[in-house]
């Protein structure tokens, strides 16, 4: 009697199956897609950032050709120096090739001095700002005795403290730091109030619903989702203190970039003064650039948030 055999069913060698995983052949079939969207990801974010870039140094070159134009049709380099004098200038004083420098120590000085009482006052407000406008946000009781107070002081402009801040602190560095902090913790506040305002019920729901509450509730529930608000109050606050910080220093310090603008002013030297004015804006951005980004990359881009 013989036995015919059978051949077993052709499998494929790429439909066998990992355990616990789906069949060999289907991950191979769909590696080959993710990684070429992946690839095209990049590649747009890459033209993008190409593309911001090219926009962004055109915006430059348009603004230093109506700076030049300007300042050649009407003659006016004594109070409105060209471009090339004024970058002259500024190679000269960030090299320290000017001597004697009439502005007491070199540059360099001057800017730690403005960069150090900017981000004391802009830290300051931080800490009080923003947790105080998460509370605004969520606790009705407390927006309703606190906010009519924030509403009052928020349209008084910064440079009205000055005096009162010269009057209880003195010339010298407390009375502009205070200056940057009154300046600065509005945004914040409004902006990180209006972030825990706006929570979806929806969202609190759920996260009660895994058992968040209280602190556990604030801090993986409200917190990541009033993040974007927080990030538009940081960003309009940074700026707000680099503007204040050279007001106050103009008026109630003997150092720092509001002195050198006041102390060029009365030395009639338009191309220091304006010197000056491309390094406080530099640096500015760069501020911007560093500590804002770097906060939006590690809340907004790590947690996946948006404002809704």
């Amino acid at each position: 009697m013989s036995v015919e055999l059978k051949e077993p069913p052709a499998i494929g060698p790429r439909q066998d199956r990992l355990p616990g995983s789906q069949p060999v052949g289907v991950i191979a079939e769909t590696a080959g897609p993710i990684d070429s969207f992946r690839l095209y990801a990049r590649g747009k974010r890459r033209q993008l950032a190409r593309r911001r870039a090219f926009r962004g140094v055109v915006g430059v070159l348009v603004l230093l050709l109506l700076w030049q134009g300007m300042s050649w049709a009407f003659n006016l380099e004594l109070i409105l120096p060209r471009p090339l004098s004024v970058m002259t200038d500024l190679v000269k004083t960030l090299l320290i090739l000017v001597k004697p420098w009439l502005y007491g120590p070199n540059v360099y000085v001057h800017l730690f001095d403005s960069f150090l009482r900017a981000m004391i006052g802009f830290g300051l407000a931080a800490v009080i700002g923003i947790p105080l406008g998460l509370v605004l946000g969520r606790v009705t009781t407390v927006r309703e005795y606190v906010m009519p107070v924030v509403r009052g002081l928020y349209p008084i402009p910064g440079i009205a403290w000055i005096p009162l801040a010269i009057l209880w602190f003195g010339l010298g560095n407390e009375a502009v730091v205070f200056v940057v902090f009154a300046s600065a913790i509005f945004p914040m506040i409004f902006s990180t109030e209006a972030g825990a305002h706006r929570i979806s019920p929806v969202v609190l729901d759920a996260g009660r619903c895994f058992g968040a509450r209280g602190l556990k509730l604030l801090l993986n529930v409200i917190l990541p989702a009033s993040v974007p608000y927080i990030i538009t109050g940081l960003r309009v606050g940074l700026g707000t203190a680099w503007r204040m910080v050279v007001a106050g220093e103009m008026l109630a310090s003997p150092d720092g970039i509001g002195y050198l603008l006041v102390e060029s002013r009365f030395q009639f030297r338009a191309s220091d003064l304006m010197t000056v004015m491309v390094i406080v804006g530099v640096v500015g951005y760069l501020t911007e650039k560093i500590i804002i980004d770097t906060v939006e990359k590690r809340t907004i881009e790590k947690w996946d948030a948006r404002a809704t």
